[in-house]
């Protein structure tokens, strides 16, 4: 909920027989009307319960995957690393889509019921001021969360990679061997190069571009829809379906009707890297360029579409 104060109070009123002073668009109000929001986030149980829920599940991660010695040791590690990898990227993933999607489903429907967006768009505050404050404040919400997953994310991955690294070389030191051998050096330059991937922040960068699109499109969905349950199920079906949609493509690639009606759903399987990044696989900066590209061009789209049904809304 926004505080009406922190907007900018109205121009003097318009002498009699002049015309009304027209209000240009301010970053400066759409600022306020974001920061608020991020405030607002913060202050909601949901919203801290569920990236509790996420910084647990990454902590957990590194206990979860028990490290032993076999007959291939770099396998066994590499398959740790894996594990961890896979547990905290699916955390981030779909807590990720929770705090999106959440966050974004109570913006409009917040602010009717508590008749406060009747004294803001009272005052010199525009329609697309507004809306684009509510989204950029979804998105700090949003990219906070993202931000702190991923830096425990770095953590638990720093921590296995020094444990590992330990057990290697104390393995190697009880085989009676004084110096490290070849084969132990590359072990240890193989689990530092898993822990480590660069191409991890490429994965990042998309799911936080995915995660900008779930929230443009849910916000389009509460112009029109005052009820949170139902923005909130729309945008959790529309995760779903779009992470569906690319297998779909190729299933149905003999329809062409079927095939260009699902051309009007966001292909969001395209964001998500993190498997070929988990099996070793490199990601180009080319892929995420277009793919990122891909979600930018999607996310004006539905912003505007939002803006365009906000704008003729009853208020």
């Amino acid at each position: 909920m926004i505080e009406p104060s922190k907007i900018e109070s109205a121009p003097p009123t318009a002498t009699a027989g002049s015309s009304p002073e027209w209000v240009g668009f301010s970053m400066r109000r759409v600022g306020i009307i974001a920061a608020n929001t991020f405030t607002e986030a913060l202050r909601q149980k949901v919203y801290n319960i569920l990236l509790l829920f996420a910084l647990l599940v990454i902590a957990a991660a590194s206990f979860l995957a028990q490290f032993s010695f076999g007959e291939d040791t770099a396998q066994v590690a590499s398959y740790d690393l894996k594990s961890i990898k896979d547990t905290c990227t699916g955390a981030i993933s779909v807590v990720g889509m929770l705090i999106a999607v959440v966050g974004t489903a109570m913006l409009l429907p917040s602010e009717v019921e508590n008749r406060t967006i009747y004294t803001i768009l009272s005052k010199p505050v525009r329609r697309v001021e507004f809306l684009l404050g509510k989204y950029f404040g979804s998105l700090i919400s949003v990219f906070v969360g993202l931000l702190l997953m991923s830096l425990l994310f770095g953590a638990v991955l720093m921590f296995k990679e020094h444990r590992l690294r330990r057990d290697v070389i104390a393995e190697t030191r009880a085989g009676d061997s004084s110096e490290l051998q070849p084969e132990t050096e590359r072990m240890l330059a193989q689990i530092r190069h898993e822990a480590y991937d660069p191409n991890l922040i490429k994965g990042i960068a998309l799911t936080f571009v995915k995660l900008a699109l779930l929230a443009a499109i849910t916000l389009l969905v509460s112009t029109f829809s005052t009820s949170m349950v139902f923005n909130v199920a729309v945008g959790v079906v529309i995760w779903i379906i779009g992470n569906l949609v690319g297998t779909a493509k190729e299933v149905l690639e003999a329809h062409r009707v079927v095939v260009a009606l699902l051309a009007a759903i966001p292909d969001l399987g395209v964001f998500d890297v993190f498997d070929e990044i988990n099996l070793g696989n490199a990601v180009p900066w080319s892929q995420v360029i277009q793919v990122a590209a891909y979600g930018l061009a999607r996310i004006a789209i539905f912003v505007m579409a939002a803006y365009l049904i906000f704008s003729k809304r009853e208020i």
